[in-house]
């Protein structure tokens, strides 16, 4: 690629020595890298190092596409991309959501942070956006061939047909399911499209997969059971301290940074399980329960469940 040119327009102190002018701020070798890259290349990362998992195709009313009638509309379009390297805790994909009736195309990230699925982050883009590249020349389509929806401002409106309930149920329904134990998936190589069976996938996508497949699980109504790793370690804590007088419940909670409440509860949990001794009357101290004396005269470990 030649050097570009530049002339005395392109800087705001065309006079200074060379070595000290200064393009102009709205100079495009300069500018907000946002206006110099069009989304087409946003898009295309999305595919990089990804597993991709069609949701809905426009045309998935139509199983026979030469049967289309003239004059249908494609209905909406949800492509999900499960990122081998996770964008941060909670992650579980991106997707992507397109809509004859919408102005824009909908990208989002899909986490679930202990509450459920859900978009942590949200994207509009405009179709056919153009940039300017390095010369200061405009990239992209002709005025004669701009969509019309290019001109439509996003208004109230358009924000609440983007139907991010139906998309987040539709993720759930597909990642929950975890089909491609069974089916395998496709994915995009050096120019072309590879299906590959489960015990073909890189390890990477295997873990991203699995984990996008656990965190997209429905939310079970009430609280999860406590595991027994978990009671085996408080019960251990419990009679550490016990012995230091009044305000075990406290120290137990600053330990495993829980409430007081909370804390009480796993007590009597640990009790119930045999981690701990069963409360005697008269006796607020408890013992080391049958769980805990076996793993103390050498039994198996405590289980993780």
């Amino acid at each position: 690629m030649p050097k570009p040119q530049f002339h005395d327009d392109d800087f705001i102190n065309p006079e200074a020595p060379e070595g000290e002018r200064h393009l102009r701020p709205d100079h495009p070798r300069v500018r907000d890298l946002s206006y110099e890259r069009s989304r087409g290349s946003q898009a295309m990362d999305l595919w990089k190092g990804s597993v991709i998992a069609t949701v809905t195709d426009p045309w998935d009313a139509y199983p026979d596409l030469a049967q289309i009638p003239e004059g249908a509309v494609p209905g909406p379009a949800l492509t999900l991309f499960v990122k081998e390297r996770s964008r941060g805790a909670g992650y579980v994909a991106d997707f992507v959501y397109k809509a004859s009736d919408l102005p824009v195309t909908v990208h989002g990230i899909l986490v679930n942070h202990g509450a459920g699925l859900g978009v942590i982050e949200l994207e509009l883009w405009r179709p056919d956006w153009g940039y300017w590249d390095d010369f200061g020349d405009f990239v992209g389509p002709a005025d004669d061939d701009v969509p019309t929806a290019v001109a439509i401002p996003i208004t109230g409106d358009v924000l609440r047909r983007i139907p991010l309930g139906q998309i987040v149920a539709q993720a759930q329904a597909e990642l929950a399911s975890q089909s491609w134990k069974g089916e395998g998936v496709t994915t995009i190589g050096l120019g072309a499209a590879e299906s590959l069976q489960p015990g073909e996938l890189a390890p990477a996508s295997v873990r991203a997969l699995e984990n996008a497949g656990a965190l997209a699980q429905p939310a079970k109504r009430g609280r999860p059971p406590l595991r027994g790793a978990l009671l085996h370690e408080l019960a251990h804590a419990y009679l550490r301290e016990a012995g230091n007088g009044p305000g075990l419940h406290r120290r137990l909670a600053n330990l495993f940074e829980r409430p007081e409440p909370t804390i009480k509860d796993w007590i009597k949990a640990a009790r119930e399980r045999g981690y701990l001794s069963p409360a005697i009357p008269g006796r607020r101290a408890a013992g080391p329960g049958p769980l805990l004396s076996h793993r103390a005269e050498g039994g198996s470990p405590p289980p993780s469940a």
